[in-house]
């Protein structure tokens, strides 16, 4: 052709390379391939495309219920919602993988990403419902039991950890309120379920001790004041006296403690 007789011989072949159909270079994939097709129904999973991976992923998993690359389909499903923010719908998959596959070397991940999934969700704040966070500290509990030596293991302690505290804290903010509220009887219950189940947190445990031995001198009080009166659980069922030794019980251990 006399369009290329003044170019140089490589740049003609360059030229002639970029008219060659992109579609020769690709890999045709095989339909009935499930490699082929989970490879080609991850490729938005792996560029950031996660609602499409979702659909494609769950294409690939209805058509091949049995593949062995099934697990890992509803495992990129799980991420994907996580990766959306659609954490219930993560916790929820994360949770059906470790039911199907309980032996797959992901489930510790899957394990730590259900506990994650409802961590998110939990606020911050301690003068709010800290329903999630208990749940993510039972989930990571349970990673800890069965796989004490997961490369998950170390981070969930320390997430259980700092939940932990978290809803101490928030028994000590409730706590601090019904006793503002004077509702001592509610006061002391709350500060009897701190120390009953976060004991190891010393500086809050003086502080519900003094609390519990403030509402149960009041209670003694009122149960004085007003013998016959039932409309609180403690005066009801407890005597003057018996007030009045928790009472100075709860104070003893306030003052030893540190």
């Amino acid at each position: 052709m006399q369009i290329f007789a003044n170019i140089p011989a490589k740049f003609t072949m360059f030229l002639v390379l970029c008219f060659i159909p992109v579609a020769c270079t690709q890999k045709e994939i095989d339909p009935n391939d499930p490699a082929d097709v989970f490879a080609e129904a991850r490729e938005p999973y792996d560029d950031g495309l996660y609602d499409l991976a979702i659909q494609r992923l769950g294409e690939f998993k209805a058509r091949f219920p049995y593949s062995k690359h099934a697990p890992l389909a509803e495992l990129y499903i799980a991420n994907s919602h996580f990766k959306l923010g659609n954490y219930q719908e993560a916790a929820f998959s994360y949770e059906q993988f470790t039911k199907l596959h309980p032996r797959h070397e992901k489930v510790p991940f899957a394990m730590y990403r259900i506990g994650e999934s409802y961590w998110v969700e939990s606020p911050e704040e301690i003068d709010r419902e800290q329903e999630y966070a208990m749940k993510a500290i039972e989930e990571w509990q349970k990673l800890v039991k069965r796989f004490p030596d997961s490369e998950f293991t170390a981070q969930a302690k320390e997430r259980i950890t700092l939940g932990n505290r978290r809803i101490a804290e928030s028994y000590d903010f409730i706590g601090r309120f019904y006793c503002k509220q004077e509702l001592f009887h509610a006061c002391a219950y709350k500060s009897i379920e701190l120390l009953d189940r976060y004991p190891s947190f010393t500086d809050l445990r003086k502080k519900a001790l003094t609390r519990a031995a403030r509402s149960f001198e009041e209670l003694a009080k009122q149960k004085e004041a007003k013998p016959e009166d039932d409309s609180n659980i403690y005066v009801k069922q407890m005597t003057v006296k018996q007030l009045q030794e928790q009472a100075a019980t709860y104070r003893r251990l306030a003052d030893k403690s540190q």
